[in-house]
């Protein structure tokens, strides 16, 4: 009787314990910075509404009042290469303000010139080192580019593929994510949109839908210059899994 009153206890407390594996509500377009331009940017989550727990740092935290950050310099070494880093930092509503782990993009690499196939292409790479009290494990990632233009329509595809190179779950196969975004150039200042986002778990072997998580984001893109831009978006969750309600925005300055 015992132990039939706690081992439902502490699966939930197993499930609810692991790390945020959170998405990045970031759909990437095809067109690169060009050679010699260097592009910062600044992204900030905050999660609105979630009844979803979270380990940070070995603390069971609430997701909802969740402020995620993260600084990027991306540098052109061609028109058709670049490099960049990435800097994740969290703050939990009740927990501390932390740098939580870095990303290097090995490579993200843009096939041909715009316009000249079907759809334009692109590949990015990424390595993912948490801090070893975040996260036992370091990650690979890979993220397809396509993307087609209809005139002032534009539609972006990134499926995105993870895998464990480190830690505890390094025999798990490779992780299946997705982005996608719908978009009309209102004007050259403008650019209202929606986006989707999940994660579906192994690919081969997907989890149940309710155990996925899957969001839809209506955006909108805001260009202050040529140099400039903003990025907002109000997502909502369309599964058990999924936070309820997420704020994004993301800052971009490019520069010669």
């Amino acid at each position: 009787m015992f132990r039939m009153k706690v081992w439902p206890i502490l699966a939930v407390l197993l499930d609810l314990a692991s790390p945020t594996y959170a998405l990045d509500f970031k759909v990437y377009p095809y067109q690169t910075p060009s050679e010699g331009e260097t592009e910062l940017a600044y992204w900030w989550t905050y999660t609105v509404k979630s009844d979803h727990s979270y380990n940070y740092f070995g603390k069971l935290l609430d997701k909802q009042g969740l402020q995620q950050h993260s600084l990027e310099v991306e540098y052109g070494m061609t028109d058709h290469w670049t490099v960049a880093a990435y800097a994740d930092f969290e703050q939990p509503k009740d927990g501390d303000f932390r740098y939580v782990q870095a990303r290097a993009v090995v490579s993200r690499y843009r096939f041909f010139e715009q316009g000249e196939r079907f759809l334009d292409g692109a590949v990015e790479i990424e390595y993912v080192l948490p801090k070893r009290k975040y996260l036992d494990g370091e990650t690979v990632e890979t993220r397809v580019i396509l993307e087609k233009d209809i005139g002032q329509i534009s539609i972006i595809l990134n499926p995105l593929f993870s895998k464990n190179v480190s830690g505890a779950n390094v025999d798990e196969g490779l992780d299946f994510e997705y982005a996608s975004g719908l978009y009309y150039r209102a004007t050259p200042r403008l650019t209202p949109g929606v986006e989707f986002y999940g994660d579906m778990g192994p690919w081969g072997d997907l989890k149940p839908k309710s155990q996925q998580e899957h969001y839809v984001f209506p955006r909108l893109g805001l260009k202050f210059s040529r140099r400039v831009g903003l990025d907002i978006g109000y997502g909502f969750g369309l599964t058990k899994a999924s936070d309820d309600q997420v704020i994004k925005a993301i800052l971009e300055f490019e520069f010669l």
